[in-house]
């Protein structure tokens, strides 16, 4: 391993080389946060740095409510100090398409260093990868500013924001590291994809960045003003409680505050409803820096999306929570009468149950109409507006973990597209078939970035609009029409509320 140094307008980077790739990491994009700053705007550094660039910057603060198996113990320690990115480049010299990650985590968790987000395999396609952090939970999604008449300052968007920056930083800088500034594909996963799907919102010429992957993610999970201050007047009744006033919030560290933030729930502000997106923190359509109609203001975008799913998102919820593992009858029904209209619940829980279903098909109904719902239904969404320019995929390789419980759950396709489903950390939960699959995934996906089109050797794919086709991504890949179209569309049509 031996070091190496490239300066470009941002500064000075030593990195490392290892097995012929470039490593920068924990490179600064913006003016470091404080205490004093954690909840402002994050600011452009104006002057050059020099910056030794060979060690992991720090994770987000974390809002944790209870911890996932998905949850990784090695991460970096916390700060609010997090505004960084990673850079993996096999030739500095090159012009190559430039690949932007925003992990995921529902807005309060995750981080870019997380040890599933490999960075030495998808740069040997010949792309430069970057990963970024950016502010979580309280600190990147909590709109104080209203109900603190502007004693704290945080739109809510800050999150949003943080992202922005760093691809701004990454357009300005990447030529440096090898990268085609005017090559720029944004991808991301869960709440990475919602933050995509926005980024795509708020930037929709495509002068920033000209593709996106949105990986179990629409333009849908964001809040209104009047949701977003409700959320923050509870933030502030739970400081409150815990005898903590408004001028005390600013002197908190992060520690402090994502400990308030784990004691609140959105169900808390539901009023009885049936609240979607089901999370507690999310960006604010303010009309400022996010449009009040994302996805009308992404109608006439020349961006080129891949979107998709895989198909039993929610068993990596319904597998672990008491509430499924007791539903009957009784439950199930009177859950959909709280998200469907009355009228129509019959004829969902006749598509999506078996006759004379037994008290697990319950269960399982029930998680794959939210699968539908909070993921299928957004990603339908964004392949019908902009199907032009959309490529759409469903993946359905079963993870072999609890015997294979879990089906294709949630974030089940990362180890694959990053290329640490074949490491022993990740093995156990991936497929038998994992280097056909994740070289699948990274063929496609870089092809994208290079291209525009997700076709190759491996398969003919074409926009949506082609065929009305989408790409089931399995160990024998291949191009189908969208099967469960109509089933979501009927859940789309019969919700009560949004």
């Amino acid at each position: 391993m031996s070091n190496i140094s490239v300066t470009c307008s941002a500064g000075k980077f030593t990195g490392v080389i290892d097995h012929g790739i470039n490593f920068f990491y924990g490179i600064p994009y913006a003016k470091p946060l404080t205490k004093e700053t954690q909840w402002q705007f994050p600011e452009k550094n104006n002057s050059e740095i020099f910056f030794e660039a060979t060690k992991r910057g720090f994770s987000a603060p974390q809002t944790i409510y209870r911890e996932s198996f998905l949850t990784d113990p090695n991460m970096p320690d916390e700060s609010i100090d997090c505004l960084s990115l990673n850079i993996a480049s096999k030739n500095i010299n090159g012009n190559m398409p430039v690949m932007i990650w925003i992990h995921g985590g529902a807005y309060i968790t995750g981080s870019s260093n997380s040890a599933i987000y490999d960075l030495d395999s998808l740069p040997l396609h010949k792309i430069v990868l970057v990963t970024i952090n950016y502010r979580l939970g309280p600190f990147g999604f909590l709109k104080l500013d209203e109900i603190s008449n502007g004693e704290i300052q945080s739109t809510g968007n800050e999150g949003l924001m943080d992202q922005k920056q760093a691809i701004e930083w990454v357009k300005d800088n990447i030529a440096e590291f090898g990268g085609d500034p005017d090559n720029i594909t944004i991808f991301g996963e869960s709440a990475g994809a919602w933050s995509v799907a926005l980024q795509s919102s708020i930037s929709p010429s495509g002068n920033l960045f000209t593709k996106a992957i949105c990986q179990s993610g629409g333009m849908n999970a964001y809040f209104d003003k009047e949701r977003g201050n409700q959320w923050g007047e509870l933030f502030l009744k739970t400081a409150n409680d815990n005898g903590i006033k408004i001028n005390d919030l600013l002197l908190l560290d992060h520690k402090q505050i994502t400990s308030l933030a784990s004691e609140m729930k959105h169900t808390r502000i539901a009023n009885g409803k049936w609240l979607s997106p089901e999370v507690g923190f999310a960006p604010i359509a303010d009309g400022s820096f996010l449009p009040l109609d994302p996805m009308k203001n992404f109608q006439d975008s020349p961006i080129k999306l891949i979107v998709g799913t895989t198909s039993d998102e929610y068993r990596l919820w319904s597998e672990f929570e008491p509430y499924y593992q007791n539903l009957g009858k009784d439950s199930f029904y009177k859950r959909l009468n709280k998200i469907f209209r009355t009228e129509t619940v019959n004829k969902i829980a006749d598509i999506y149950l078996p006759k004379n279903p037994i008290t697990d098909q319950y269960k399982h109904a029930l998680s794959n109409i939210m699968t539908d719902w909070t993921f299928g239904m957004h990603a339908l969404a964004l392949l019908e507006q902009h199907q032009d320019n959309t490529y759409g995929y469903f993946f359905n390789e079963p993870s072999p973990i609890l015997d294979g419980k879990l089906g294709a759950y949630h974030a089940s396709e990362l180890p694959y597209v990053f290329g640490s489903a074949t490491k022993d950390i990740f093995k156990d939960f991936c497929s038998h078939e994992a280097q056909k699959i994740s070289n699948f995934f990274q063929v496609s996906w870089t092809q994208f970035a290079k291209t525009g089109s997700p076709s190759s050797d491996l398969i003919k794919w074409d926009t949506y609009k082609a065929s009305q086709s989408i790409a089931f991504i399995n160990s024998a890949p291949k191009i189908k029409s969208l099967q469960n179209k109509e089933r979501i569309k009927l859940l789309h049509e019969s919700k009560t509320s949004y």
